[in-house]
């Protein structure tokens, strides 16, 4: 090789190296600023603020996970996805567990509300703790569970009184009584007839395999034969631990004429169900294990107004509160005692007690 070749890839080498470094620099810009509108995109617009926590995200290694509820979307920072274990934004959150997790989390499982009260023992179950020490199979710790569950069901029954009220009904001197089978527990709840009594309603607590693969038409049509099994209205509740998304969209969702439908974890104390229907989230409180339901009674004065010193409630407010059809609201109004109707009015009062 001559002199004047060996010049020419010198010259050439010296040519490529500014060339490589410039290239690399563009590319280590462009990766930066793609960097850089990602962050904008993520912290800047809809997603600047936790969903959950409201604080305010940085950049987008701030972000963990999605809101679980179907269609919403919203992105919970990582912190409350993964220290906090949160799955839902707070509008969803309060939907599913009835209160905030974080209120929740620290307070025992079946806990009493009123903490300075004589606590009855047996509403109060270490689950956990019990479930270690019983049967390996998941079948059998399910069933183990759904009837404890079933036992504090019963027993807060027993002190708030039974549900007394239906689509169709006010429930004058409901009665409950609980029917006890393998991995099912009914409760039928009754009134006087003439002859004997008749049930009105049916709570079913039935165990639900969330590990299972979700056939979601095969659920719906066992949920129908096992709707008809019972009578009067039903509302069944599917004791699940570990239950996957496709099976809470289900029960989110779910919307049927003749039963309502409730899926709870209670070891998390978690409750899913159809918000949107009134039926349905009427009767909710019963199975939420950190509410105290009501009786029709007590709910009908919730929804009350005082005037000129009486409490009156129209027939309006409590079809939407109880999902009474039109046609059924007046009449069931009219037949609870401790109202008066008010004369070519929709309202009645309340009686003095």
């Amino acid at each position: 090789m001559d002199w004047n070749t060996e010049k020419e890839e010198e010259d050439s080498g010296q040519d490529v190296e500014p060339a490589r470094k410039m290239l690399e620099a563009e590319a280590d810009r462009k990766e930066e600023g793609a960097k850089g509108r990602l962050d904008e995109m993520l912290s800047e617009k809809n997603m600047e603020f936790c969903p959950r926590c409201s604080k305010k995200a940085g950049s987008r290694i701030d972000w963990a996970g999605k809101c679980w509820w179907e269609g919403c979307g919203k992105v919970i920072c990582r912190e409350c996805w993964n220290v906090h274990q949160y799955r839902f934004c707070r509008e969803h959150a309060k939907s599913v567990i009835g209160e905030p997790e974080e209120q929740a989390k620290k307070r025992e499982f079946f806990e009493e509300e009123n903490a300075g009260e004589e606590k009855d023992r047996d509403l109060k179950f270490d689950l956990r703790a019990m479930l270690e020490e019983h049967d390996d199979s998941r079948k059998e710790k399910l069933k183990y569970y759904t009837a404890e569950y079933a036992n504090w069901l019963i027993k807060n029954m027993e002190k708030h009184g039974p549900i007394d009220w239906t689509p169709k009904e006010f429930l004058r001197k409901a009665v409950a009584k609980p029917d006890k089978k393998d991995d099912e527990v009914a409760i039928g709840i009754s009134v006087k007839k003439w002859i004997g009594r008749k049930v009105r309603l049916s709570v079913i607590v039935t165990t639900f395999d969330a590990g299972e693969q979700l056939d979601i038409n095969s659920l719906a049509a066992s949920l129908r034969l096992l709707s008809r099994k019972h009578k009067g209205y039903k509302l069944i509740v599917l004791v699940a631990d570990g239950a996957k998304l496709d099976a809470v969209n289900f029960a989110n969702k779910f919307n049927e004429k003749e039963f309502s439908l409730y899926l709870v974890e209670p070891r998390k104390g978690n409750l899913y169900f159809n918000i949107s229907d009134p039926v349905t989230s009427g009767y909710s409180a019963w199975f939420n294990q950190k509410k105290e339901p009501s009786g029709f009674r007590e709910r009908l004065k919730k929804l009350a107004d005082l005037v000129s010193g009486k409490l009156v409630v129209s027939e309006k407010a409590a079809s939407k509160e109880f999902g009474f059809g039109e046609q059924d609201v007046h009449r069931i109004l009219k037949s609870c005692r401790f109202l008066s109707h008010i004369p070519e009015t929709d309202t009645f009062v309340f009686k003095e007690d």
